[in-house]
C-alpha cells in the first residue's frame, strides 16, 4: 500500500538532510529514504578501528558550511536545539605545513598572525598575502552570498565580476591555474607550497586551467570564520538534521533503497524502493541522481540532457583515507606549533617533486612522493577516544582508477597503501613507531564509492570543480537550478550540485528553490 507525503528526499547526506531540515521546517511532510544503516553520507562518524575509538571516516573539520547562515545564523536551530557543537580550538594554527626537510609554515584565522607566521619565511610574502586578503575581503560576501543559494547563470555572474577592478582579477584568475597565480602573488618556494597544497584539496591539479579563482576565494574566506571540528565526529552534524527534521513532523528512513523514480503525466510523483513499496510525494521529490545516471533514473528525459549528463567530468584523483587508534598524539620533527594545528599538511620541500605527484596520477599511478593531510581531532575533542588515547586521519591523494586494475583494483591495493602512508607520515614525527599505533582503518575510492554512489569510482567531490563545472554551470547549464527540465517536481541535491564538494550545506539552495517553485514564504532565511 501506498503512503503519501508532501516531499521525498532520497538519500541522507548532508546535501539532502540540510534540504530536508529546511523544507520540514517550512511545513511540510518530508520522508528522506537512505540506502545505509546510518544518516550522514559523506559526514559519518565510525568505530572502524578499536571500540571507544571514533573516526570521521568522509568528511572531517568543517570549514565552508562555518560561514553558512544554516550555521552562522542557526537557522534550523541545530545549534540551539538539536545538540550540535563545535570543539574550541583556542589559538591553534588552522592550517599547517610540515615539509620533509624539518621546517614548517601555518596560516591563522587572525590575519595578522598569519603574515607573522609567513614573515618568518618570507617578509615580502607576508606582505604579498596581506594585500591580497584586503583586496579580496570586499569581495567575500559575494562569494558567500552566492555559495548558499541558487547560483546565477553564469553569464550575469560573470557580468557582475567585470564591474570592479578586483572583479576584472577575478575573471582573468578564473581563465589561469592556482599554479599561475600563486606563483604571481608570492615569490618564496615555500610559501607557494603552503598554499598550492592546500588549493588542490578541490581534488583537481593545480596547474590546470580554471582553477586560478581558488587562490582568491581560499584568501576571501580563510580570515573570516574558524574552522569547526563537531564534538563527537562528524557524524553529530548529520544525527542534528535528524532530530531537526522529526521534530518538525518529517520521517527519516535507513535500510531504504530507492530503485525507481515515478514519473506520470511529466511529473515526478513518487518513488519505489528495491522491496517494491512504492512512497508518493504530492508536491516534490528531491533526487540524489549523479548526472551519469540521469538516463538510468530517467529515461523519458530529454536524450540531450542525458548526454549533457554523461559528459559531465569528474575530478582528476581522489584519495586513501586512514584512520589510526593511537596511545599518544603525534609529535611532529618540526615546528612543535603542527601538533595542535588543526589540520596538517606533509608536503616535500620540493617543488618539482610536489608537482609531479600530479603527473603520476593522471595515469593511474600513487605518487613517488608523500604528501598528506593530517588531523588529530582529539586534540580539541577528547570525546572521540578513550581517556588519554587519541585518533589519528590521515589522507592521502591517490588516482581515483589504477592503471592496474581501474577502481576494482583498489581491492588489492589498499593493505599496500595503507602500510605506505603509515611509514612515510613515521618520518615526518619523533613517536609514531609500532608501539603507539594500536589499530588501522583504510578506505579506498573503491571502497567510497560503495558507501555513497555519488562519490562516482571514489570522486569524493561528486564531480570535479572544473570551470565549466563550477557555480551556475554546476554540473551543466540546464540542471544548475536544481530542478529537472521537463520532469515537474523533480529536484536536485548531493555534492554535484552547486556549491560543490566538502561539507556546505548546499542543500540549503535546493530547499530555497523548491520554496520558490511551491510558494512558501522563505521566512526565517537570510540573504535571499
Amino acid at each position: 500500500m501506498s503512503k503519501s507525503y508532501d516531499l521525498i528526499v532520497v538519500g541522507a547526506g548532508q546535501n539532502a538532510l540540510t534540504a530536508a531540515a529546511y523544507l520540514s521546517k517550512a511545513g511540510l511532510k518530508v520522508l528522506v529514504l537512505e540506502k545505509n544503516g546510518q544518516v550522514g553520507g559523506g559526514v559519518v562518524s565510525k568505530a572502524v578501528t578499536a571500540p571507544g575509538f571514533m573516526h570521521d571516516t568522509h568528511a572531517t573539520t568543517m570549514v565552508l558550511v562555518m560561514a553558512n547562515p544554516m550555521i552562522a545564523s542557526d537557522e534550523l536551530g541545530l545549534l540551539s536545539k538539536f545538540g550540535l557543537s563545535f570543539a574550541d580550538t583556542g589559538d591553534a594554527p588552522f592550517h599547517a605545513t610540515a615539509f620533509d626537510d624539518g621546517t614548517a609554515l601555518f596560516t591563522y584565522t587572525d590575519l595578522d598572525k598569519t603574515c607573522q607566521a609567513i614573515a618568518e619565511v618570507s617578509p615580502v610574502d607576508a606582505e604579498a598575502h596581506r594585500s591580497l586578503v584586503q583586496r579580496m575581503m570586499p569581495m567575500s560576501e559575494l562569494f558567500l552570498s552566492g555559495t548558499f543559494k541558487p547560483p546565477l547563470p553564469f553569464g550575469q555572474f560573470i557580468s557582475l565580476l567585470e564591474q570592479s577592478r578586483e572583479g576584472r582579477e577575478l575573471v582573468s584568475a578564473m581563465l589561469k591555474s592556482s599554479y599561475d597565480v600563486i606563483c604571481e602573488i608570492y615569490t618564496h618556494e615555500k610559501v607557494r607550497l603552503h598554499f598550492l597544497k592546500w588549493a588542490s584539496e578541490l581534488m583537481i591539479g593545480p596547474e590546470e586551467k580554471g582553477t586560478g579563482v581558488t587562490p582568491y576565494f581560499l584568501a576571501a574566506i580563510q580570515h573570516r570564520k574558524k574552522a569547526g571540528i563537531v564534538v563527537g565526529g562528524s557524524q553529530s552534524l548529520a544525527d542534528s538534521f535528524k532530530r531537526c527534521i522529526e521534530h518538525y513532523g518529517g520521517e527519516v528512513r535507513t535500510n531504504a533503497l530507492v530503485t525507481e523514480y515515478i514519473v506520470s503525466n511529466g511529473r515526478c510523483t513518487g518513488v519505489k524502493l528495491e522491496d517494491g513499496e512504492t512512497l508518493s510525494a504530492s508536491r516534490a521529490v528531491i533526487g540524489g541522481i549523479h548526472p551519469h545516471d540521469l538516463g538510468k533514473f530517467l529515461p523519458g528525459l530529454d536524450p540531450y540532457l542525458i548526454d549533457q549528463g554523461r559528459k559531465v567530468q569528474l575530478s582528476q584523483f581522489g584519495a586513501v583515507n586512514t584512520h589510526w587508534a593511537l596511545n599518544e598524539a603525534p609529535k611532529y620533527k618540526a615546528d612543535a606549533r603542527c601538533n595542535t594545528a588543526v589540520c596538517t599538511e606533509v608536503v616535500p620541500a620540493d617543488m618539482a617533486r610536489f608537482r609531479k605527484t600530479f603527473d603520476n596520477m593522471r595515469y593511474g599511478r600513487m605518487p613517488d612522493d608523500f604528501n598528506a593531510v593530517i588531523q588529530v581531532h582529539t586534540n580539541h575533542d577528547p570525546s572521540r577516544a578513550p581517556a588519554g588515547k587519541h585518533t589519528l586521519y590521515l589522507y592521502t591523494f591517490a588516482p581515483l582508477l589504477l592503471a592496474d586494475g581501474g577502481l576494482a583494483g583498489w581491492e588489492r591495493k589498499r593493505d599496500e597503501v595503507k602500510e605506505w602512508v603509515i611509514t612515510e607520515y613515521s618520518k615526518y614525527c619523533t613517536n609514531m613507531d609500532e608501539s603507539n599505533i594500536i589499530a588501522g582503518y583504510a578506505e579506498t575510492p573503491l571502497d567510497m564509492q560503495n558507501w555513497n554512489p555519488n562519490f562516482r569510482n571514489g570522486d569524493i567531490f561528486g564531480v570535479g570543480s572544473y570551470i565549466h563545472q563550477w557555480s551556475g554551470r554546476r554540473p551543466f547549464s540546464e540542471i544548475a537550478q536544481y530542478a529537472v527540465p521537463g520532469i515537474g517536481g523533480l529536484y536536485l541535491s548531493g555534492p554535484f550540485q552547486h556549491p560543490g564538494g566538502a561539507v556546505t550545506g548546499g542543500g540549503r539552495a535546493t530547499a530555497i528553490k523548491v520554496m520558490q517553485d511551491l510558494g512558501i514564504k522563505l521566512a526565517g532565511i537570510a540573504a535571499v
